[in-house]
């Protein structure tokens, strides 16, 4: 049972180089328990209140659908749960706000935003601080912040066999609302490694290709690869703002975040091509349903906050 006085969990896969150390330095200060489940035993255990560990070898996605499905008597006991990657250089502090503003604004699936030094694919995840946060139609998998049924309405996706892209199907699972996720700005993680730097330890070796995965999950679930673009923003004194030339040109301060990693002509034409986005094409969501033969494993009732 999750303590009385803690309405959040961050549940982490971890290896030898995992970063858990920087944000549970001082568990203290920890507004959230966290589940460290390692899938290495040269992982390295941090003890505190609050923290529980676990042993599950294995490939991430695979890892976490088996903790969700588990350990679910655990995770429901909260408001919200954040399955965040190992290479996510964060704070205690930060990770406190970022699960605060989710509650603040009811949000069904968020993600802290990235700093420009950080590695990306998606440049519309880097933060812009002008804004409080935006509302997307798209959340990546490095961090994701789901309130509890939605975790739950998504959890079939991590009991599928696919490592990557579950991610360009959630939003659509749990149905179009232009008010329903958000990356947030006022909060930035650093991503400290390169995206997919990690395949052959999740399986992506011989004919096994990354994309076959992403490939599939679009497959599956019949949408296609939507454009990670805002519906609006909101400003820190809490204004929603839909005037898509204002976002654009807020967005032009992406630019800055090119020269800040390597290769710079793989991080600019990510940038380029989040601008070009804006300026041709609309955000949107795409209502899916889970297919016939996937059964949905339990559902988690909304339990009023």
């Amino acid at each position: 049972m999750a303590p009385a006085d803690k309405r959040f969990l961050v549940v982490t896969r971890i290896g030898p180089k995992s970063l858990h150390n920087r944000w549970l330095d001082d568990p203290a200060q920890c507004q959230f328990d966290t589940v460290l489940s390692a899938y290495s035993d040269t992982a390295v255990p941090v003890d505190g209140p609050g923290i529980i560990q676990e042993q599950r070898p294995g490939r991430k996605v695979e890892g976490y659908g088996a903790f969700l499905s588990e350990r679910k008597s655990l995770w429901s006991n909260y408001d919200y749960i954040c399955l965040m990657d190992e290479d996510i250089d964060t704070t205690a502090e930060d990770l406190n706000r970022a699960f605060g503003l989710c509650a603040a604004h009811d949000l069904l699936l968020a993600q802290p935003a990235l700093s420009h030094d950080s590695h990306f694919t998606y440049a519309g995840l880097l933060q812009q601080p002008a804004w409080l946060l935006r509302y997307v139609n798209f959340i990546e998998m490095m961090c994701p912040i789901f309130r509890r049924d939605a975790l739950a309405r998504v959890l079939p996706l991590y009991r599928q066999g696919l490592e990557s892209g579950i991610d360009l199907v959630w939003c659509n699972l749990l149905g179009p609302g232009a008010t329903n996720f958000a990356v947030l700005d006022a909060v930035a993680i650093r991503h400290t490694e390169p995206v997919g730097g990690n395949k052959a330890a999740n399986g992506f070796t011989g004919e096994r290709r990354y994309e076959d995965d992403i490939a599939t999950a679009l497959s599956r679930y019949g949408v296609p690869w939507l454009s990670c673009v805002p519906f609006s923003a909101r400003t820190p004194s809490g204004r929603i703002v839909e005037n898509r030339a204002r976002l654009f040109i807020s967005a032009l301060g992406l630019l800055a975040a090119v020269p800040q990693q390597r290769p710079v002509s793989g991080r600019l034409r990510f940038v380029i091509t989040h601008l070009r986005h804006m300026m041709t094409r609309a955000p949107r969501n795409i209502r899916v349903e889970h297919p016939p033969d996937v059964a949905l494993l339990g559902n988690v009732e909304n339990r009023s906050r």
